[in-house]
Formats: C-alpha cells, structure tokens, sequence
C-alpha cells in the first residue's frame, strides 16, 4: 500500500509540471524569425516591385474639322483641331452657359456626337485642283456662243479623185452605177454571168469635183481645230456634301458658327484627302444607287508618303451590303492622292498616317 501511494504521487507531479509548461509556451508571444545571413556561396532572390510605375500624360491627337472661306479669322491662341484655315469659336446662336465650350448652332440632329460640322454645301462634281466652296454656275445664265472657226482659204485640197468635197448633186446622182438587183439563190448560189449589150456597153467616168462657193475650199476633217484638252479656268470645282449639325455650346462670341481651328499643314494634306476620297465615292454612289440601303460605314486606312493606301479595313459598319463596301473601298483606293510635301515627309517617314473616315448612306 505504501509502494502504490508513493507511485500515485510521483505521477501526479509529473502530470502537473507537463501541464504548467504546456501552457507557458501557449502565453509567449511567438519570436520572430530572423533573416539568413547572405553569404558568399548563399542564393539571392530579388522579386519585383508590386507596386505599378506611375502613368505618364497623354497628350490627345489633334482632329481634323472642315472649314469654309466665310469662317477664316485670326489664329486661334490654343486649338485642338486643325484643318486648312486659321477659325475662331463663334456662336450663331444664344449659348449656354451650362453647356461645353463650343458653338451654339442650328442644324440636323448629328449622327454621331463626336463628329461636329459647322459647314454647309451641296454635293457638286468637279475639278479638285479648284476651291472645294467655288460657288456654282447659274444653269439658266446665258452662256455666249463662240463663233465657229473660218476656213482657211489657204487650204489646199485633200479629196481623193472622184470625191466631191460638197454636197451631191443631180450629176452625181446619174452617174452612180445601178444597183445590183436581187436573185432568187437556191441552197447552192452561183454567180453567172449576164452579157451585156453593145448598145448599153460604157465606161463610168468620175464626176469633177464641184469647187466651193465664193471660191472658198471646205476644211477637211483633219485641219479642224481640235477641242482643248485642259479644262478651262472657270470650270466649277468640286464641292462636298455638309449639313450644319445642332450643337449647344457656351460660347458667346456671335458670328458665323465655326470651331478653334488652327491652320497646318497636315490639316490641308487631310482637307485633299478627303475631298479626293469623297469624290470617287460620291460618283461611285450614283453608278451602284441601286444596290445602297441606309447605314453607315467606319474604315481605317493608311496613306504613305507618297500618297499610296495601303491596309484598308473596316472597324464598324451597320445595315449595308456587300456592293456598298466594295465601292467604298474602291472609293478610298482609287482616290487622287497627292504625295506629302517635304515637311510633312520628314514627319511621317518612319510610319504612315493613320485615318478614319465615317460614310453616312
């Protein structure tokens, strides 16, 4: 009995000191570990920086706005388009105070908000080399008639014997041989031939060729005067097709509706393109008017230096055919384009110009 107690009071205490030094160790804060020592022969990681570099601004494109003579004004102090004429932001109509700095015009409702048009003309076809906003002739202007050229009397007479330079008269008449008359051929025709009397037998003499009246010799067709092959200096220029859309801006300057415009050289290389591309589809929507539905078109193209297209591509589109995106391409590959001049060419010599054209069928 007294081996057992003493073996229950030895195990009890070991019980006991487990017990405190389990949950001593739970109370100590947990020690941190400490970080290896590089040495010689020791590998280090190095991880990158989670945190994103800061972005750097970037500055918007200028864009591209068509103009009119009627809008040119004094160079605008800061624009973010450019186009071939120095415009000033002017309203033709009471601004808001509320709305963004733009003009405040009248006009249609724009199919798209980010393409603001601030001039107004009629589709009329013509010669690029003109002003795009020459104003067109009156049709019902009467148009002097120049005289017909004289002949020369100098000329001297390039008819062929037996040919008469006037008009056939009853002479010539009786002197043409008769007409061959009509047989009845059979499945196999045979050619005979008809002798002919004595009495009929006689040679067809050439009729003298009659002279001119008041002793004037007719021009032959050759010294005619051809008709010029330039066009003349006041033939009608091409003019696009713009309508004014409806914008409300705040700016109280009253005038002739325009945008801050400033005048580069870019902006009248993209003033040519545009008039030259339009051109070709215009004319392209006439021959194909037959095969055109409603809708849009929104392509992306680029021009090199020395005005080639090259990469053509849709980027939207909705509710037109096959034949409408045919001749639209056509439209932007067969345009008249100029080559850059030196100042543009050292600007755009490592890479294209880059333009997007909307079309509105």
């Amino acid at each position: 009995m007294l081996a057992l107690g003493l073996s229950l009071l030895l195990n009890l205490g070991i019980l006991t000191l487990l017990g405190l030094a389990a949950l001593k160790t739970q109370r100590l804060p947990k020690s941190k570990v400490a970080p290896p020592v590089a040495t010689a022969d020791s590998t280090i990681l190095i991880f990158p920086d989670a945190t994103s570099p800061t972005p750097k601004p970037v500055t918007a494109s200028p864009s591209f706005a068509r103009t009119s003579d009627d809008q040119t004004a004094t160079p605008p102090k800061k624009s973010t388009r450019i186009g071939e004429r120095d415009t000033l932001a002017t309203s033709d109509r009471n601004p808001d105070a509320s709305a963004p700095p733009l003009p405040s015009q009248k006009g249609i409702e724009p199919k798209n908000p980010a393409n603001l048009e601030t001039t107004e003309s009629r589709y009329q076809d013509g010669s690029l080399a003109s002003n795009e906003l020459t104003k067109p002739q009156n049709p019902f202007a009467q148009t002097p008639t120049p005289p017909a050229p004289l002949p020369d009397p100098s000329l001297a007479d390039n008819s062929a014997p037996g040919e008469n330079s006037a008009s056939p008269g009853k002479d010539a008449a009786q002197s043409s041989p008769p007409l061959r008359e009509a047989l009845i051929e059979g499945p196999n025709p045979v050619d005979v031939p008809v002798p002919m009397d004595s009495s009929t037998k006689s040679e067809i003499k050439p009729t003298p060729p009659k002279q001119a009246k008041q002793g004037k010799q007719a021009p032959a067709p050759a010294d005619l005067p051809k008709p010029p092959t330039t066009k003349p200096a006041n033939a009608p220029g091409f003019r696009g097709h713009q309508r004014k859309t409806a914008i409300v801006g705040s700016i109280s300057r009253t005038g002739r509706s325009a945008l801050d415009v400033a005048d580069t050289a870019l902006g009248r290389y993209q003033a040519i393109i545009s008039r030259a591309v339009e051109q070709e589809w215009q004319r392209n929507c006439v021959r194909h008017r037959d095969f055109i539905t409603p809708g849009f078109l929104t392509v992306r193209f680029y021009v090199e230096t020395n005005g080639k297209v090259r990469t053509v591509q849709f980027v939207g589109s909705m509710e037109t055919g096959e034949v409408q995106k045919g001749f639209t391409l056509n439209s932007i590959r067969n345009a008249e384009i100029p080559p850059m001049n030196p100042t543009l060419r050292k600007d755009f010599e490592n890479e294209p110009l880059e333009l997007i054209f909307n079309f509105y069928f």
